[in-house]
Order: C-alpha cells, then structure tokens, then sequence
C-alpha cells in the first residue's frame, strides 16, 4: 500500500515537472519550424513561445489580405478556406502552434508561390527578423 503512494506521487511530480519544463521551453523563446515540400502537398508547421502568437496572425492576415482569419489571439482555427484569389488551403492555429498545408493539385502555381512566401516570413517573424 505504501509502495503504490509513493510510486503514484512520484509519477504526479515527475509529470508536473515534465510540463512546467515544456511550458518553459515554449516561453523561453524556443522555435520548432518544419517544411515539407512534396508533388502533391506544402506544409509548413512551428511551434513557438505563445507570446509571439499575435504577430504571426497579425502577419498571416497581412499576407492574405483582403482577406483575414484571425480576430484575437486566443484564438483556435482547425480551417480549410479560399481567399479572394481562389487560393485553397487549410490552417490549424492555437497559441504556439501552426500547420498551414496546401494541395498543390487543387491550386495554381501562383496561389502555391503566395502560400510559401507566406510561410517563408512567418519564419522571419518567429525568428526576429
């Protein structure tokens, strides 16, 4: 009975130290941005400290303009949408993540190059640029 209280406390301490230490990194300034380029699809995904949540919708809005998506920080976007353009492509957002991908069969060559000039400066603005 004692072993399984104190294993059952220890996994509660190990987890609570495990995602405070996660937190921290995110919070830190750490930046995790992955770009996959095939035939078919481009998908750009980052994780970042949250902090830096409302530049990078304030950019992507830029980007899309005239359109827009984001209207407040907080919020969580799990979308697939067009722009004025003819553009289709699908956003996932929360604070300190983003998956952008877009079915290069569905789109022009330059809806694709928008899309990726997009993404090239939401990098930039992760990383200070």
């Amino acid at each position: 009975m004692k072993a399984s209280f104190f294993i059952a406390a220890f996994c509660l301490v190990a987890l609570s130290i495990f995602v405070g230490w996660i937190k921290y990194q995110r919070s830190n300034g750490d930046i995790s941005i992955s770009v996959k380029n095939t035939d078919d699809y481009y998908t750009y995904t980052a994780s970042f400290a949250e902090d830096v949540t409302g530049r990078v919708q304030d950019y992507i809005n830029y980007s899309i303009a005239p359109n827009g998506l984001f209207k407040s920080t907080h919020d969580y976007f799990n979308v697939t949408t067009t722009l004025a353009d003819k553009t289709n492509f699908y956003v996932k957002e929360s604070p300190g993540e983003l998956k952008i991908e877009l079915d290069k069969r569905k789109n022009s060559t330059a809806s694709y190059l928008r899309i990726k000039k997009m993404c090239d400066g939401i990098s930039n603005v992760l990383k200070g640029k």
